[in-house]
């Protein structure tokens, strides 16, 4: 293909020159999280609950954010908030402002979507790039998901160019972003097919491809393999980091989670190596924890292994383990435990896929295959009705010795994903620190590496303060020289 073939590249030169010193430190309220908008406590003669805008405005800036993602989606009224009282009091304010509009795949006529234009983008890109001018904090704007679904017989290379001559013809200077996973970011023939015609990518970390929102990390190594493919195609990087639930996530995010990723991104965004970092889903409406958070049979903690949908190899595991005191004059040595299992429904195991085990100093004590371990979310003791069961074998000529529980994949699988739990440990001739699950630090975790994770999962009353607050603290860091 000619040079002369090739199709034209779109850059907004403004976007990136007027980049706030350190990158951007944003928010955005996500779709289908919880609590993520600040709204007014009654509605107005339309019927709506409208966008508290001084409210939001002040944990902004509470938490040291320079920047917002104005997301467009949950109510009819959300673009009428923007233009007519956000982007005002963003301006006074100096947050710099990104509209997020969602793509056909999640427009519902019956429902949410980005209104008053809905699916016309061009009227889109008209009347944010009009309101740009207006409002000079808004340097930007953002289309989710170009390549789920069927967005992409949407999202052509020709209409995209009617997209960026639009706003051009308005303001050159209005950045233009899609969301990317990483399979996409990561992805030449993505950057090939989109590249030309946005600024950036906004990237949700889930761990590289393993799909969860419990370790933190990959950060810095997802951020060189992005930008290794991505600086090929001149194209930017926004860091999203899950600091509220993902649906597809096993599990959500801890506050020391959150934490971990948005301060190493914070210090990447300082290093030049991102356009900024992005917390998607803050819980900001006041409410505690989500109640269904809970998952322990007793307490607030449980042992948790869970495996994601993305893809696992035989033989990847993830372990628990615990010192054990053995009282070598026990008449008998006695486990009993409790345990359950949540599947999402769409994605169930197959029998002979994953398979609990329970090892004393590596030495199989009992096991069950995952599939029939027990009922959906019913916590069983042992082998529903086998309650307690001698290791006796396992203990002999011992004082001490090491207590594992592991789930490991017995055949390669993807698409499907579990969460183990594991709780009320009960025990005879031998004792251990924590056979409640309360207390992290008395577990050592261990694993192959990948989608497979082990954690002590404890339910925390005011995780939503907590994460805004880990936030705030890491956006408030002095980066590293």
């Amino acid at each position: 293909m000619s040079q002369d073939q090739l199709p034209r590249r779109y850059r907004a030169p403004g976007f990136k020159a007027g980049l706030p010193p350190g990158g951007i430190k944003s928010a955005l309220p996500g779709g289908n999280t919880v609590g993520g908008w600040i709204r007014e406590a009654e509605p107005r003669k339309d019927g709506y609950r409208h966008v508290d805008t001084p409210a939001m405005i002040e944990l902004l800036q509470r938490i040291g954010a320079n920047h917002y993602f104005f997301g467009i989606w949950d109510s009819p009224t959300d673009f009428d908030d923007l233009r007519l009282e956000f982007a005002p009091a963003a301006q006074a304010a100096g947050i710099q402002l990104l509209p997020y509009i969602v793509p056909p795949t999640e427009t519902y006529s019956w429902g949410r979507a980005s209104r008053p234009y809905v699916m016309d983008y061009l009227a889109w890109a008209k009347a944010l790039a009009e309101l740009s001018l207006e409002y000079p904090v808004l340097t930007g704007w953002a289309i989710d998901d170009f390549d789920c679904g069927d967005n992409p017989a949407v999202f052509t290379p020709e209409y995209l160019a009617e997209i960026r001559e639009t706003q051009f013809a308005i303001n050159p200077d209005l950045g233009f972003f899609t969301c990317a996973y990483y399979g996409s970011a990561t992805s030449d023939e993505f950057m090939i097919k989109y590249g030309p015609y946005i600024d950036g990518i906004i990237y949700p970390y889930l761990d590289g491809p393993n799909i969860n929102t419990i370790v933190a990390d990959r950060v810095r190594q997802d951020i060189t393999e992005i930008n290794e493919v991505a600086r090929r195609h001149d194209v930017g990087l926004i860091f999203l980091v899950y600091t509220g639930r993902f649906l597809d996530g096993v599990l959500a995010p801890t506050a020391e989670y959150a934490g971990a990723c948005v301060s190493q991104a914070v210090q990447a965004a300082a290093e030049g190596e991102t356009f900024g970092v992005v917390s998607y889903g803050l819980q900001v409406d006041g409410a505690p924890t989500v109640a269904n958070e809970r998952r322990s049979m007793y307490g607030d903690g449980r042992g948790a292994l869970v495996a994601s949908h993305a893809g696992i190899k035989a033989g990847d595991y993830a372990e628990l383990s615990t010192k054990i005191t053995i009282d070598p004059d026990s008449p008998r040595y006695e486990l009993s435990f409790w345990h359950s299992r949540a599947l999402q429904l769409w994605r169930i195991p197959q029998r002979g896929d994953f398979r609990i085990l329970v090892l004393v100093d590596g030495a199989q004590v009992w096991a069950a295959d995952v599939h029939d371990a027990t009922w959906q979310q019913l916590w069983v003791q042992g082998l529903d009705p086998q309650g307690q069961f001698d290791v006796t074998s396992a203990m002999i000529d011992k004082t001490e010795a090491t207590l594992s529980f592991r789930l490991t994949a017995l055949r390669d699988v993807s698409g499907r994903s579990v969460d183990v739990g594991v709780d009320h440990l009960e025990t005879i001739g031998f004792t251990m620190a924590d056979p409640g699950f309360e207390d992290a630090s008395a577990w050592q975790v261990s694993s192959s590496g990948g989608p497979i994770v082990g954690l002590v999962d404890v339910f925390v009353p005011d995780r939503p303060e907590q994460i805004i607050e880990a936030v705030a603290t890491a956006y408030r860091q002095q980066p590293q020289d």
